[in-house]
This record gives structure tokens, sequence and C-alpha cells, in this order.
């Protein structure tokens, strides 16, 4: 859907027809790029400003909700994501930039799960399972500040004063 500026806006229609919309566009959220790009920084074994169980914590909590929406939609249960949105609108963000880079996304999402929590545990985890995480949450990051880049800036028209 376009707003007023003819920028993209995601858009949802939930079974009843309610509206979903980001607060913000996900490209513009500084906490969830800073989540995600501390969370690499501690898949790479440096330690973030803001401890690393913290980190972990929020990182795994948005890989989580994203996994859970991939199994309401992959069960085709509605009233399950209705009563969900916020897994609903994890899955979202990863569809929305890495549906193309990754076939088979909701296992990928189940194994990130997994191995953030064994990292998170203190658990002994695998090169290549710290790797595919990695990967798919540099491909998030990259995706999200690529487009964060091509977004033209407001006008003064944009603002309301």
């Amino acid at each position: 859907m376009l707003d007023g500026g003819n920028r993209m806006v995601p858009l949802y229609v939930w079974p009843r027809g309610d509206v979903m919309r980001f607060e913000m566009e996900p490209s513009q959220d500084l906490g969830l790029r800073h989540v995600l790009r501390n969370g690499i920084s501690v898949l790479q074994g440096i330690e973030p400003p803001h401890g690393r169980e913290r980190v972990l914590h929020g990182l795994l909590e948005i890989v989580s909700d994203a996994d859970r929406g991939a199994d309401v939609l992959n069960a085709q249960n509605l009233t399950f994501a209705l009563d969900n949105k916020p897994a609903f609108e994890r899955f979202s963000l990863f569809v929305r930039y890495l549906s193309d880079a990754f076939t088979d996304l909701p296992a990928r999402l189940a194994e990130a799960k997994t191995t953030l929590t064994r990292v998170e545990a203190g658990e002994n985890v695998g090169a290549e399972d710290v790797r595919q995480v990695n990967e798919l949450l540099t491909m998030l990051l990259e995706a999200l500040e690529r487009e964060r880049s091509l977004t033209p800036l407001p006008t003064m028209r944009d603002y309301n004063f």
C-alpha cells in the first residue's frame, strides 16, 4: 500500500478485517538494528557494551517469536495468529526481507532458535551452527540497512507542526 508520500507501507489485513501496521518501518527501527548488530558481535566472540546476556536474550526473543509465527502459519491456525500478533509480525519481518534468500526460512528460524538457546545457556555450539545463525542475522541487518539508505528523507510537509 502506498502512503501519501508514495512510499510502501507494510499493511496486513487480519481475517476479522483489522489492519496491522508496523509502528515504524523496520528499517527505521534503530533498536532492532542494534540488537542484530550486537547479536552478530556476540556470535563472533566480541563482547557488546550492554552485556552478553542482555543481547542474547533480546535476540533470542526476536528469533523465537518469528519461529512461533512460522509454526502458526504452517499449522494454518489463524485464531492463534490473531491472539499472537507479535509472533506473526516478527515472522513477517523475516519473510519480508529474507524470503528470496532462503528456500526454507521457517527451518532456518527453528535452527537459529535452537542455536541461540544453546549459546545463551553456555553450551558448546558447533562452528557451522553459529555460522548459519550469523549468516541469517547478517543478511537481515544488511537488508534493513539497504532499505534505510534507499528510503527518501521526509519533506517538510511530512511533518505535523
